[in-house]
């Protein structure tokens, strides 16, 4: 019976049709993505206080004499995260912890901060040069170069969450100064739009940059997009499922576990944009096995190679030795027939002046 069903037109129809999705998600989990999805997420959870204290000092230097547009900074800042009670309290944490360290600095000391953050924060974005390393197929950047796309990345990185949170509150003040629903709801909508374009410009300077190859608009803008609207789509369900299935978790142990989740289902989803950029736009087929499976066989390969490489050249080199072996045998050879010739016409004049005599 399963042999029928198979052998069908339909089922052969729509194999075909579901041929370009089936290799997509065998690229997807040969590439190890939920593998590299978990490495980003703790990237991001180790990026955050850094990225936050470079960000903060570098507010904290503009807005140094105006206290109240730092304090409304800080509330833009810990609302843009998923509105539950325990990711809100510990974003509140490290905002509280960043900007009393910056506070206690000053001068010299600030700046050498803010560099060692911005250092430490800027390793968040060599793990996922190493991702696209594997998505695209491509060779790892020199540590000069790497470092330096790293450090440009999150000072753009830097710009786009400035204009975040200022996007952000444009359609908060727009809303308390209208009134009627239909228009606060029009400055709702506009104000998904204006974040789901920031989303797209974030994830588009990603794809566009960190790759170690020459990116196009025309490679990168479909990734962009349907990360960003994910993204939007999860930032509206996350505080959802945090309160149906997280509600036990609390204080600082809670908020870690929550905040390493939503960074893990935020890295699937940079993954899966990246990986729609290289397989549909860029042609990159997945790999036959496993990641791991297929570096094996490569290796095994590999080591096959140098093994018949290796006979072949001590055959090579035996050949050469038993060659060598018979040229100096036939030098010998001749050597000895030219002593022996020599010393036969040598004895024969003798013999004939015997016979004389």
């Amino acid at each position: 019976m399963m042999e029928n069903i198979t052998s069908s037109n339909a089922f052969q129809h729509i194999k075909h049709k579901t041929k370009p999705v089936r290799r997509f998600i065998k690229k997807f989990l040969n590439d190890w993505s939920l593998d590299f999805a978990s490495m980003l997420a703790y990237s991001f959870l180790v990026a955050i206080l850094p990225i936050a204290v470079a960000l903060f000092g570098i507010l904290g230097l503009a807005l140094k004499n105006n206290p109240q547009s730092q304090q409304d900074l800080k509330d833009k800042i810990i609302q843009s995260f998923p509105a539950d009670n325990t990711t809100q309290s510990g974003i509140k944490q490290v905002v509280d912890l960043a900007f009393n360290q910056l506070s206690e600095d000053a001068g010299l000391i600030l700046v050498i901060g803010i560099l060692f953050a911005m250092f430490g924060s800027s390793r968040l974005f060599i793990a996922i040069d190493k991702c696209m390393t594997i998505i695209y197929r491509l060779p790892e950047r020199p540590f000069l170069r790497q470092n330096l796309m790293a450090l440009g990345t999150l000072f753009l990185l830097i710009i786009v969450i400035i204009l975040m949170l200022i996007a952000s509150s444009v359609p908060s003040a727009v809303i308390n100064s209208v009134s009627g629903g239909g228009a606060q709801f029009g400055v709702f909508l506009a104000g998904i739009i204006i974040s789901l374009a920031i989303a797209f410009i974030l994830f588009e300077l990603i794809y566009w940059l960190i790759p170690n190859k020459k990116m196009t608009w025309k490679t990168t803008w479909c990734g962009a997009l349907v990360a960003s609207i994910t993204l939007e789509i999860f930032i509206i369900l996350f505080p959802l499922y945090v309160r149906q299935f997280m509600g036990n978790y609390a204080g600082q142990i809670g908020f870690a576990v929550i905040l390493i989740l939503f960074f893990y289902y935020f890295a699937i989803i940079l993954i899966i944009g990246a990986q729609i950029n290289a397989y549909y736009f860029e042609q990159y087929p997945p790999y036959p096995d496993v990641l791991g499976t297929y570096l094996s066989k490569i290796n095994d390969e590999q080591n096959q190679e140098n093994n018949n490489d290796s006979l072949h050249n001590d055959n090579k080199e035996q050949n050469v030795s038993i060659t060598n072996d018979d040229e100096q045998s036939n030098r010998t050879g001749w050597i000895r027939k030219l002593c022996c010739c020599t010393r036969q016409h040598t004895i024969a004049p003798e013999s004939v002046q015997d016979n004389i005599v």
